[in-house]
């Protein structure tokens, strides 16, 4: 029979591979299994702590400590009023030692949102941001030129160009024909990113837009600076064109989100923990209040995972941890845990897309105490060694607060803290 684990962590989006990477660094034996990558491939690959609030406030918050002590007062069931702003601070301040240790630094803090530009030219508060993208700040007023390439289709400068100028924000837009045939054929986000890995590349790049710099004191890119080396590239493009050089995020794939995974990943394989995709949790064994083991299956064959603690990251609505069940209700589908702010069926959804209030459905997930771990409606622990990270937690609308990878990274960093290696146990 196979050996227990000290933790295993079903799912691999943001807060699965923080929990992971906590856990391993604590000498936990640690698996991370999931059926697929999470959110940090179509995610910006910045770390949102809380961009909206009130959730239907247009206006973006500027600095996010003083919008989370309203926010943990006023909803005391949020994630973060379960981990506390300290928890989310030390969460902050070690995913930031790790991805400046890896040569990719994340600048920002709880004192101050960056505002960045969207790749519609639309406002995007973030609280910590990687250096290729803060040259955006669009708290600086210097002029910007954006730069778009034929045939790459996910970015379209004049639009964002167009949207930024009409909101008082000096910008033009320039598109670029790629030099060569062969790298017109198939170009998506990953391509273009290997493609200035390359000098060669970059020198073309800089060489075209040299004549249309006049008077752009600054220069936007799709975030496609490349893949492994994305600060030489930006500071080579930088010497080039002789003036600050930012990126976009632009749609999935995110190049940026694939930096932060790897970082990670990287993290957990060095700190002796093991992450396997492709596998899917179909099945849990549990008795008298304690989880046992948890079952994927994968290539027709099922396999039993067991462990000490276990850590449900699954993504909730968003990541299909939780779905919809006929007659309109929902459910969590590994454990079967309650789910909490669930609204009516009629209610689930607002009649506007965009509506400034969110979607009420997106505040539904599991309710947990403040060690993460899930209740009953009475309030009681329903299994002792699970905890819950991410946006499985309920009375969280994190894409509306834009708090997505916030909660995510402080919920995780939490969960793996409760998690102890057998020598402690």
């Amino acid at each position: 029979m196979e050996a227990v684990l000290d933790v295993v962590i079903i799912g691999a989006g943001l807060a699965g591979l923080v929990a992971g990477w906590q856990a391993a660094g604590k000498g936990c034996r640690v698996r991370v299994i999931a059926k697929g990558w999470g959110a940090t491939h179509w995610h910006a690959g910045c770390i949102d702590v809380l961009g909206y609030y009130p959730i239907d406030n247009q206006k973006p918050v500027e600095v996010p400590a003083e919008a989370l002590a309203q926010l943990v007062r006023a909803m005391p069931q949020h994630p973060y009023a379960l981990v506390g702003t300290e928890a989310l601070e030390q969460a902050l301040t070690a995913f930031q030692t790790l991805c400046a240790t890896a040569g990719y630094p994340m600048h920002g803090s709880l004192e101050r949102n960056w505002l960045l530009p969207s790749a519609l030219g639309t406002i995007r508060p973030t609280c910590l941001a990687p250096e290729t993208m803060i040259a955006g700040d669009l708290k600086r007023q210097d002029p910007m030129l954006l730069v778009g390439f034929r045939p790459f289709l996910d970015f379209y400068p004049a639009l964002a160009a167009d949207n930024l100028a009409a909101q008082g924000f000096p910008a033009r837009d320039l598109t670029l024909d790629l030099p060569r045939p062969e790298q017109r054929r198939l170009v998506n986000a990953t391509t273009l990113a290997q493609l200035f890995e390359t000098a060669d590349f970059r020198a073309q790049v800089a060489d075209a837009i040299k004549p249309h710099l006049h008077d752009a004191a600054r220069v936007g890119f799709p975030a496609v600076l490349g893949i492994h080396n994305a600060l030489s590239v930006q500071h080579d493009l930088q010497e080039r064109l002789g003036c600050p050089v930012f990126e976009i995020p632009v749609l999935p794939p995110s190049v940026p989100g694939m930096r932060l995974h790897r970082i990670l990943m990287n993290a957990i394989a060095r700190a002796g923990g093991h992450v396997f995709e492709g596998m899917e949790v179909i099945a849990a064994d549990k008795r008298d209040g304690v989880v046992e083991a948890v079952w994927t299956q994968a290539a027709a064959r099922r396999k039993p995972h067991r462990a000490h603690s276990f850590v449900l990251a699954t993504g909730g609505i968003l990541g299909s941890g939780i779905v919809a069940a006929d007659p309109g209700t929902l459910r969590e589908v590994i454990f079967n845990l309650p789910l909490a702010a669930v609204p009516e069926r009629s209610n689930w959804f607002s009649a506007e897309f965009l509506s400034p209030g969110g979607h009420p459905i997106y505040q539904a997930g599991v309710l947990a105490n403040e060690r993460l771990q899930p209740l009953d409606a009475n309030h009681h622990v329903i299994y002792t060694n699970l905890y819950v990270a991410g946006t499985t937690l309920a009375h969280c609308d994190a894409v509306r607060e834009r708090s997505f990878e916030g909660v995510a990274l402080s919920t995780g960093f939490v969960a793996a803290q409760q998690c102890k290696p057998t020598s402690e146990i």
